[in-house]
C-alpha cells in the first residue's frame, strides 16, 4: 500500500506523488548514514561519536540559506522560506540542519536521541498554519514528534503533537488555528524502530490560500464489515476502531470542528484496527473520516472528555440489550446520536445469548452502527458474555482503559467533567479469573475512590445487589462493595440483569437509609431491549418505583450540584425520575492518585495480515434474541470462595 523511500537527484521536485518524469535514483554510499540509523528493519546500537539530544553540543549545528523559491510541493501548505536552520545536533557525518532546506532526498539532517530537534528561523514574525515534513525512510518508521512556535526562539508554545503516517511522501500538518511566530521547531521523541531523527525536508506553511480537504458526507467504497465505533475517549485523545473486508493499514483523517486535515494511521496492517487520535482538546467537537483498503466512510462527529473545571456532562445508560432484535429497534428509534448525550454506558449482556464474536457483530455492532460512530461507548461484562471463553470476545472487541493495577479491562474507571466512573465486573466472584478476584477489586476501587477530586461518584456493573426481579438481589456484590459505596461517598449505582426498570430508595446497609442520613440509591436499567420478565412478588418497601411493561433507557444530566436521572421508553415518554442534590466544593482540584489515571487502552488482539481471520469467514447470520428462551441465563458457577457460598 506504501511506496518505498526513494532518493531522487536534486533535479526532482518532492510532492505528494513522486512522478515519474524523476531521473534514476542515485545510490548513497554506504557511509551516508550511521550504523545506528541506516537499517529500516531493527535499530541498532547507536554510535558512541556521536551524543544523545540530553548531551547536545553548545553550539547547534546550522546552515545560512538564501531566500530562493522552494521547489518542496505539498498539499494544503503555502510554503515559507526559511533564512536560518539549526538542530540540537547532527550525526558527525555530514546530515546537517541545512540538508532539510536543499529540495534533496538523498540529503538530511539527522540527530540521536529522543528530544532532538530542528529549528527553522523564518527571518521574522509570520503567521504560520502548519509544517510540511518528508522524513526519512519514513515509509519504514513512524517518527513521535511535537511542533512548537517562538516569537522570541527562547519561549516555545507547542502547536501540533502526533505520530507520523507510515509513507515516504511528504506530509502536512495543519495547526488548529493559524498563529504568528518567527520560529518553527519540530521536535522528535523517537521512532517505531529506534531513537533517532531524521529529516530529509521540513518547510513552515504560511496562511492556507487553498481549499481544506472536503469531508465526504456518505461513505462509499466496500462498506466495512465493522462501521466506526469510539472507544477509550478522553480529554486529550481517542480510539476509532473498525474492521476491513481486506488487510490493509487504513488511516483516520480528523480535525476540531469541521475540519479533517489531520492523518492518523494505523500502526500495522490487518483486518481489525484501533486508530490514535492524539493532540485533542478537552471538551471539543472532532470530525473524522476513515479511509481503508478502497473505502471511505462519511464524516462523523464526537466530543471529547470534559475536564474536571467542567460543572455539566449528559450521557446515557442501558443494558441487557444485544438482541438484534424488535425490542432494542425500538429503543434504538429513541436512543439516536443527537439524544445519546456525550457518552453511553451499558450495563451488561451487550450480545445474546452466549456473547460469541459473530452475536456482538450481529447483534450489537450492527444494529447500533449509527450511534456508535458519533456516541463513546463504555461498556461492562454481562453473565452472557461470559458464557464464551470467560468473555474473551467482550475483551477483544472493546479497547477499554487498563488502568488497575493487574491492566485488565475488566473493571477500570473514567473520568468525564464533574463525575468520575468506575465499572466493576461482576462476574469475577463466580468465575476463576486471575486479573479480576473480589480482593482485588475491592482493594483497588478503594483506591481509585479515594483518590478522585470529582465531586460525583457512579459506579455501574451487571449483577443488581438490590433488585426484586427475576434474579432477586445479588446480595454478595451488596455485601462485598457496599461498604465502599458508603465510605467514599458514591452517589448512584447503576446494574442490569433482571429485564426491567427499578429504583430503590437511598439505602444504606441492608435497608433503607433513616430520615436525615446520606443514603445511595440502585437503580436496575435491564431495558435496554431484551424480553421484559414479570415481577416474582409484591413491590417491596425498599422499591420506589419499577417498571417491567416498558422498554428502553436511563438519561443522565449532572448540573452542578444537581443529579438528575428520567427513564425514557421507546415511545419517548418519562416514566421515572430522581434528582439528586449536594453541595459542591468552591473548587475542583486537579486529579490525583490511581483516579482515572490513564483512558489508555491495550493494543487489542492481532491477526496474521496475510491470512484471512476466522471472523470473516463463514460467519453465518445470527437470529435475533426476541423470545424469553434465547436470552434465558445459562447457570452461573457457584461462587468462587467459601465465603460467598453463605
Amino acid at each position: 500500500m506504501h511506496k518505498r523511500n526513494r532518493l531522487l537527484s536534486s533535479s526532482c521536485l518532492l510532492g505528494i506523488l513522486l512522478t515519474t518524469a524523476c531521473e534514476a535514483p542515485s545510490t548513497p554510499s554506504p557511509s551516508a548514514a550511521p550504523a545506528s540509523e541506516a537499517p529500516a528493519q531493527a535499530p541498532a546500537s547507536p554510535p558512541t561519536a556521536s551524543p544523545p539530544a540530553s548531551d547536545a553540543p553548545a553550539t547547534p549545528s546550522a546552515g545560512n540559506l538564501g531566500s530562493t523559491s522552494s521547489g518542496l510541493t505539498a498539499s494544503n501548505c503555502r510554503q515559507l522560506s526559511t533564512t536560518l536552520a539549526t538542530a540540537s545536533g547532527d550525526d558527525g557525518a555530514g546530515s546537517v540542519a541545512a540538508n532539510t532546506q536543499d529540495d534533496k532526498l538523498d540529503t538530511r539532517w539527522s540527530g540521536l536521541g529522543k528530544g532532538s530537534w530542528l529549528k527553522l528561523d523564518l527571518g521574522s514574525s509570520q503567521t504560520l498554519a502548519g509544517a510540511t515534513i518528508a522524513w526519512h525512510q519514513g515509509a519504514q518508521r513512524q517518527n513521535h514528534f511535537t511542533l512548537e512556535t517562538s516569537e522570541d526562539g527562547t519561549t516555545y508554545t507547542q502547536a501540533y503533537a502526533a505520530t507520523s503516517t507510515l509513507t515516504a511522501d511528504a506530509q502536512t500538518y495543519r495547526f488548529t488555528s493559524t498563529r504568528k511566530a518567527r520560529y518553527l521547531r519540530v521536535t522528535v521523541n523517537g521512532n517505531t524502530l529506534n531513537d533517532w531523527a531524521s529529516i530529509a525536508e521540513a518547510r513552515a506553511c504560511g496562511d492556507d490560500t487553498t481549499t481544506p480537504p472536503t469531508a465526504p458526507t456518505t461513505d462509499s467504497g466496500p462498506a466495512l464489515p465493522r462501521q466506526p465505533y469510539l472507544q477509550s475517549v478522553g480529554t486529550t485523545s481517542a480510539l476509532v476502531a473498525f474492521r476491513t473486508g481486506v488487510s490493509c493499514t487504513p488511516f483516520v483523517r480528523y480535525g476540531e470542528g469541521s475540519d479533517i486535515s489531520r492523518t492518523a494511521t494505523a500502526t500495522a496492517a490487518g483486518w481489525q484496527h484501533a486508530v490514535k487520535l492524539s493532540g485533542l482538546l478537552p471538551g471539543k467537537t472532532y470530525s473524522y473520516v476513515v479511509e481503508a483498503c478502497g473505502s471511505v466512510t462519511g464524516v462523523r462527529r464526537f466530543q471529547t472528555a470534559t475536564g474536571p473545571e467542567t460543572t455539566r456532562v449528559h450521557f446515557t445508560a442501558m443494558g441487557d440489550f444485544g438482541t438484534g432484535g424488535s425490542l432494542q429497534t425500538k429503543v434504538l428509534q429513541q436512543l439516536t446520536p443527537a439524544r445519546a448525550g456525550e457518552f453511553l454506558l451499558t450495563l451488561g449482556d451487550n450480545a445474546y445469548s452466549s456473547g460469541t464474536d459473530a452475536e456482538f457483530q450481529s447483534n450489537m455492532f450492527k444494529p447500533m452502527a449509527a450511534l456508535l460512530r458519533e456516541v463513546p461507548l463504555f461498556p461492562t461484562p454481562g453473565n452472557h458474555e461470559y458464557v464464551t471463553s470467560n468473555a474473551k470476545p467482550y475483551l477483544d472487541n472493546f479497547y477499554l482503559p487498563a488502568n488497575n493495577s493487574a491492566k485488565s479491562e475488566r473493571y477500570y474507571s473514567f473520568d468525564w467533567g464533574p463525575v468520575h466512573f468506575a465499572s466493576l465486573d461482576s462476574n469475577c466472584r463466580s468465575f476463576t479469573i486471575a486479573d479480576c478476584t473480589t480482593a482485588l477489586q475491592k482493594t483497588w476501587l478503594a483506591q481509585d475512590l479515594a483518590a478522585t477530586s470529582r465531586p460525583w461518584k457512579i459506579v455501574f456493573f451487571h449483577h443488581p445487589p438490590w433488585s426484586s426481579g427475576e434474579h432477586l438481589s445479588t446480595t454478595a456484590m451488596r455485601r462485598d462493595f457496599a461498604p465502599l459505596f458508603e465510605q467514599y461517598g458514591v452517589d448512584l449505582v447503576l446494574n442490569g440483569h433482571d429485564h426491567n426498570y427499578e429504583r430503590t430508595r437511598p439505602m444504606k446497609g441492608d435497608v433503607v437509609a433513616p430520615a436525615g442520613t446520606r443514603g445511595i440509591p440502585y437503580l436496575v436499567v435491564g431495558s435496554g431491549g431484551a424480553t421484559l420478565r414479570p415481577f416474582p412478588g409484591a413491590q417491596p418497601s425498599w422499591t420506589a418505583f419499577r417498571d417491567n411493561t416498558n422498554v428502553g433507557y436511563l438519561d443522565v444530566v449532572v448540573d452542578g450540584g444537581t443529579l438528575t436521572t428520567k427513564f425514557i421508553t421507546s415511545s419517548g415518554t418519562v416514566r421515572d425520575s430522581l434528582t439528586l442534590t449536594k453541595t459542591l466544593p468552591a473548587a475542583v482540584a486537579s486529579p490525583s492518585g490511581v483516579s482515572a489515571m490513564s483512558v489508555e487502552a491495550p493494543q487489542g488482539p492481532t491477526y496474521d495480515p496475510r491470512h484471512q481471520p476466522e471472523f470473516l469467514r463463514d460467519q453465518k447470520p445470527v437470529p435475533p434474541a426476541d423470545t424469553l428462551e434465547s436470552v434465558a441465563d445459562e447457570p452461573e458457577p457457584a461462587p468462587a470462595t467459601a465465603l460467598e457460598q453463605q
